[in-house]
């Protein structure tokens, strides 16, 4: 009876701390690496862990703007992998979101320009894109807005005018909910 408990408690103890070390990936290498070497790395798959997924994704906004930003965008559907330690701070689970929020207004055009060219409108890269969008401007949206509908007016009778339209509407609904004739208010009155 001994022995079966004992068993037993080592395929416990094996259960929970095997994923932590099979998990477990040494993310110094990633400080010395190249930017290409980093990308390259997301690109195949080789980021196993939280702590190498927030390096690679700040070693990447270290860039200059005109080289992180399309990266970064090209990287809105990585889900930051599974961690065992309390995740405090962090907004989304995904890297890239938090990353082109902090880069700011210079991630703007280009992802309202994704936004356009992407044709569907229900993936995740779609929905970070315009989550990113909403941080970027600290969740005043009524500003991206009416930059979504601006750049829609531009694109007017294209099927790019239709996939802004239909962001700006999304954002409308999923960040005005609570405020939705505040925010009507505003996109009516003139910048």
């Amino acid at each position: 009876m001994l022995r079966s408990y004992k068993i037993l408690w080592q395929i416990c103890l094996a259960t929970a701390v095997l994923p932590q070390l099979c998990n477990a990936q040494n993310c110094e290498s990633l400080n010395a690496s190249t930017p290409e070497a980093i990308v390259g790395a997301l690109d195949h798959g080789d980021i196993k862990t939280e702590d190498c997924s927030r390096i690679a994704f700040r070693r990447i906004e270290q860039l200059p703007k005109d080289e992180s930003i399309p990266i970064l965008i090209r990287h809105l559907g990585f889900k930051r992998p599974p961690s065992y330690a309390p995740q405090h701070g962090l907004p989304s689970p995904y890297p890239a979101v938090d990353s082109l929020a902090r880069i700011g207004l210079p991630a703007e055009p280009l992802l309202i320009e994704f936004l356009a060219q992407n044709q569907d409108e229900v993936n995740i890269e779609r929905a970070n894109a315009i989550e990113a969008l909403a941080l970027i401007r600290h969740s005043d949206v009524v500003t991206t807005i009416k930059l979504l509908r601006r750049r829609s007016a531009q694109l007017a009778g294209t099927p790019a005018s239709a996939h802004l339209e239909a962001a700006a509407q999304y954002m409308l609904k999923t960040y005005c909910r609570r405020m939705r004739q505040w925010c009507e208010k505003r996109l009516r009155e003139s910048d």
